[in-house]
């Protein structure tokens, strides 16, 4: 048969390679998160390692997530002295130090607020630098300025040459040189100034000198590691000058449109308004720019650039003007990209790569296919366009292979293709040829150069002499496989091809000893049939990748191990696989690039945070150069890296506490949170929260923090929260233990320490509890001494109580006695007698009040107490009897209102005390007694007018007294008795 294949000559484009291959991971700052402003005129870091961002409105203090904003407040002193924030710096002291528009102000960490220095006219601080001497230099608009610390103000520099007349210039930058030189970048050209011995020279624009710069006008300058000063003037081509100081020459570079240029030492990079940032090669004398690229979002996030600064950490800081910041570090930049662009269509969809014998990269993407020459960053295309002869069978590529020839094999989504170098022709192979027009997925090289392809329609083996493929139909292990969907395939180490087949198995064809083994789901040794990719580690283990998880497969022992989002995978569909010279296995998933330890033990994740420029991989092989760099395909271009720049370190990075709240507010404490070792918290303050920082700019999200409580947590607490609640934490004292990692999970790290004192409420304090304790003793020693006084009591009143109803009983039984005295009878009966001759209807009368007398002693003889009203009836009834007996010596005058006659009285009381007074008191027409009854405070009185009698027969001087000590006893009253030259008085309490 005729053999018939196309060859198509190639028209070479390279393009510009800075809009394709991002080298560096360039992170992006802007208001969006959290910055106060997009102008960013100045960057420092500080003493603990937060990154401060002066913008044209506000301060910001940075710790890789958030952002804590500072600015001018109208009548605090303390604040800002102005919004405009020109110049930061951190002094060896680790003072930081703020210039805005309006003057100079150093930040006061304890206090959190800033302390101005006056100075004697407004300064516009454009940079600060301190010596060795601890001397702080000001470039100001108005010349060269310095600090008093001791005296808190900032003065212009002078000196006894007068060499400041010389310096009234505005001054844009400083450099201090070793011997504490000042290297002034100035509007009037270069000052070298030595304060201590006044040495002064100029470096300035002369045409007539071979050591001259190309402008007066210097807008930065930067000191080298070989001493060569650099300078970047304003001239109309906008020269960067390299200055020779002792051999005194200076070199030009022209190659720049931007007269504005600032860099950070060692390295020598440069920023420019308008063309990014460059980095100069000192061996070659040539620069590398790097731009903003749109095709990748981790490039700069524009070129204009007003700033640069580089940190304690390697962290290289851009600022722009209104775009916010970028800022990536050189040295710990693992991953890069490129992103092939045809037709100024990006290719982002890579598929597959393959490296030629030029050390070319050739690139499979959904667009076609680029050769990248990887030292020119150059791209030559193969690409098909409208209405033009393709020059591929499709520009879905699949796969690519390089044979030992050097051609490069091209399978796409709709056939095969052969690239030969030497002519530069694409071979289309056709049906003749033994090849469909399939989808060829991938393909495979074992020994002799022996060319295998997997497709939809099957496996292929390609026969160079004939120059034809076999499809393996009349084979006699593999024709039971042929025409199968050959999804994956891999030839390993010894010689052995491993065949993926679409839901049926993996097959192991072994060459040498031309024998098969079939691994199926059934059989436990997959887990998938939709397969993506193979690899071989150093113990011999194939590592496959599937939808379905990854697993390792031992063929000595015909045994398996699997791998899945329970073991730490961030996607189970595993797309692909390389082992490194470590043994380490990395995986390209649709979640993520990982790797896993040679222990296996161990899986780590890489995402964008990482500076991948897509968590999607492609579910096609990876591939490994000639050089060791592994290249990935993803959705987003390929990734490309050296695994073994990667080492599982300890990783370790800045730890501190940023904030301590209780409700929402800062707690005041007399040092500031970075420096807070103890703390001391109210009974009511046991609800707080505190906010950790592990500075790890280039990828805080990676921060995993353990924190412990001790005694109140009982196990460490992992987290990648930065913000830690407690709630109602008892009283005690407690150790707060945090630390952090970054990378790997070994948490033997430093950790650091808060003691945390909370007080108890006071009725949980010990001395409350002493206090209690000695009070219930007290009580108890009270009681009981209450107990026993009130039983001695008890048993007084009960013996008071005997001896009361004794006199009680002796009263009334008196009482009873004395009505029924044989004088009163006698006496009575005697007038009644007379008053029968004299008159009976008075004598009548007499004998019925005598009567009803009589009647009311018998009806209240076992009554303690009657109504007052009735013993005044009695009372009266009584005294007409009297007064019929003594006539007119006898006037009784009862004055009591009604108001009092329902109160209480002892029976016969007001009878009692009226015959008291008949009995003791002389009666007669001439000396009339005369007995007062009226109610006073409470008390019934009965007052008779004194005229005692000299002798009493019936007298036993017992009735007062035994009155008294029955009223005691039934009122606890006291009955009082008084006398005095006219009258004896008697006052009974009222019940």
């Amino acid at each position: 048969m005729k053999k018939i294949f196309v060859i198509v000559f190639l028209m070479i484009v390279q393009l510009s390679s800075n809009e394709q291959v991002s080298s560096f991971y360039f992170r992006a700052l802007t208001t969006s998160d959290g910055l106060s402003d997009g102008i960013v005129r100045a960057i420092s870091q500080d003493k603990y390692g937060f990154i401060w961002i002066g913008t044209s409105y506000g301060l910001n203090r940075f710790d890789g997530i958030s952002m804590k904003t500072y600015f001018f407040r109208k009548g605090d002193s303390t604040s800002l002295p102005d919004n405009y924030i020109q110049s930061l710096y951190q002094d060896k002291k680790g003072n930081l130090w703020v210039g805005s528009l309006k003057g100079l102000c150093r930040y006061d960490y304890i206090r959190n607020c800033f302390i101005p220095y006056k100075a004697a006219q407004d300064l516009v601080v454009r940079d600060m630098r301190d010596d060795s001497k601890g001397n702080i230099w000001l470039a100001t608009t108005s010349g060269l300025w310095l600090i008093d610390s001791k005296r808190g103000v900032a003065e212009m520099f002078t000196s006894k040459d007068s060499i400041e007349k010389k310096l009234t210039c505005a001054v844009i930058k400083i450099i201090i040189g070793r011997n504490d030189e000042l290297y002034l970048a100035t509007y009037c050209g270069i000052k070298i100034l030595n304060p201590a011995t006044s040495a002064y020279q100029e470096i300035k624009y002369d045409p007539t000198s071979n050591f001259s710069i190309s402008s007066n006008g210097v807008y930065s300058i930067a000191m080298d590691r070989a001493g060569h000063l650099w300078a970047a003037c304003a001239h109309a081509k906008s020269l960067l000058e390299k200055i020779d100081l002792q051999n005194r020459t200076v070199n030009h570079y022209e190659r720049f449109t931007d007269p504005k240029r600032k860099w950070a030492n060692k390295r020598l990079w440069g920023t420019g308004s308008a063309s990014g940032l460059f980095l100069y090669d000192e061996k070659t004398d040539s620069f590398f720019d790097y731009k903003n690229d749109p095709l990748f979002a981790n490039s700069l996030i524009a070129n204009p650039t007003v700033c640069l600064f580089q940190g304690t950490f390697g962290n290289i800081w851009l600022g722009t003007p209104g775009y916010g910041l970028t800022y990536f570090n050189p040295d710990k930049n693992l991953f890069y990209s490129i992103l092939p662009v045809f037709k100024r269509e990006p290719g982002i969809w890579a598929r597959a790569a393959c490296e030629d014998k030029d050390g070319n990269l050739w690139l499979g993407t959904g667009l076609g296919v680029a050769k990248y020459d990887r030292k020119k960053q150059t791209f030559t295309e193969f690409t098909n366009e409208d209405e033009k002869k393709p020059v591929l069978y499709s520009n879905s590529v699949r796969s690519l292979l390089e044979d030992d020839n050097g051609d490069i094999w091209i399978g796409t989504g709709k056939g095969l293709n052969r690239y030969h170098p030497a002519t530069r022709t694409i071979e289309f192979f056709k049906d003749n040829q033994g090849m469909p027009l399939a989808f060829f997925w991938m393909m495979a090289k074992t020994q002799g150069d022996e060319i295998w392809l997997g497709s939809t329609y099957g496996l292929y083996h390609y026969m160079r002499k004939e120059n034809r493929f076999d499809d393996l139909t009349k084979d006699s292990l593999l024709s039971k496989y042929a025409h199968r969907n050959v999804q994956a395939l891999f030839a390993d180490s010894k010689n052995r091809l491993w065949i993926g087949l679409l839901d049926i198995g993996l097959v192991m064809y072994d060459l040498t000893t031309k024998k098969t083994r079939l691994l199926t789901v059934k059989d436990s040794l997959i887990s998938d049939t939709r397969f993506s990719s193979f690899a071989e580690d150093k113990n011999g283990i194939i590592w496959i990748g599937s939808e379905n998880g990854l697993t390792g497969y031992d063929p000595a022992k015909n045994c398996s191990r699997f791998f899945t989002g329970e073991d730490g995978l961030p996607s189970n569909r595993t797309n692909n696989l390389m082992v490194d010279f470590l043994n380490r296995l990395w995986i390209g998933t649709s979640n993520g690039l990982c790797v896993m330890n040679r222990d296996r033990n161990h899986i780590r994740r890489f995402d964008i945070n990482d500076g991948l420029t897509s968590n999607q991989f492609n579910e096609q092989a990876a591939f490994r150069t000639s050089d060791g760099l592994f290249v990935f395909p993803t959705y987003k271009g390929f990734a490309i890296f050296r695994p073994e720049d990667y080492r599982e370190n300890k990783s370790e990075v800045p730890l501190y506490i940023t904030s301590f709240k209780i409700s929402d507010k800062e707690l005041r404490t007399q040092t500031n949170t970075e420096e807070l070792k103890n703390v001391r918290l109210r009974y009511d303050q046991n609800f707080f929260r505190i906010q950790l920082a592990g500075l790890n700019y280039m990828n805080p999200l990676q921060c995993t923090y353990a924190y412990k409580l001790e005694p109140f947590d009982k196990d460490w607490i992992y987290s990648n929260k930065k913000e830690i609640n407690y709630t109602n934490v008892p009283a005690g004292d407690y150790t707060f233990r945090y630390k952090v990692i970054t990378d790997n999970a070994n948490w033997n790290v430093k950790e650091k320490t808060l003691q945390i004192s909370i007080a108890a409420i006071f009725y949980e304090t010990w001395w409350f509890r002493l206090l209690v304790i000695l009070a219930v003793i007290f009580a108890l020693i009270a009681f009981y001494r209450y107990r026993m006084n009130h039983r001695e009591r008890i048993l007084i009143l009960q013996s008071k109580a005997q001896i009361l109803e004794k006199e009680k009983a002796l009263v009334m039984y008196e009482s009873l006695k004395q009505q029924l005295n044989p004088h009163f009878l006698f006496n009575s009966l005697t007038s009644l007698s007379s008053l029968i001759q004299q008159d009976q209807k008075l004598a009548k009368q007499f004998l019925d009040q005598m009567s009803k007398i009589y009647r009311y002693i018998l009806k209240n003889r076992d009554s303690e107490f009657v109504p007052l009203a009735e013993d005044i009836n009695l009372a009266e009834t009584y005294t007409r009897l009297q007064q019929t007996r003594f006539r007119g010596g006898l006037h009784v005058n009862f004055k009591i209102a009604e108001e009092s006659y329902d109160q209480k009285i002892v029976p016969v009381t007001l009878q009692n005390l009226i015959e008291n007074a008949i009995k003791h008191n002389v009666i007669d027409t001439e000396t009339p007694l005369f007995i007062d009854i009226f109610v006073e405070d409470h008390h019934i009185v009965v007052r008779n007018s004194l005229q005692r009698k000299n002798f009493v027969e019936t007298s036993n001087k017992q009735g007062l007294a035994n009155m008294k000590s029955l009223y005691h006893y039934l009122s606890g009253k006291e009955v009082v008795i008084h006398e005095d030259e006219k009258y004896f008085t008697v006052k009974i309490p009222l019940l």
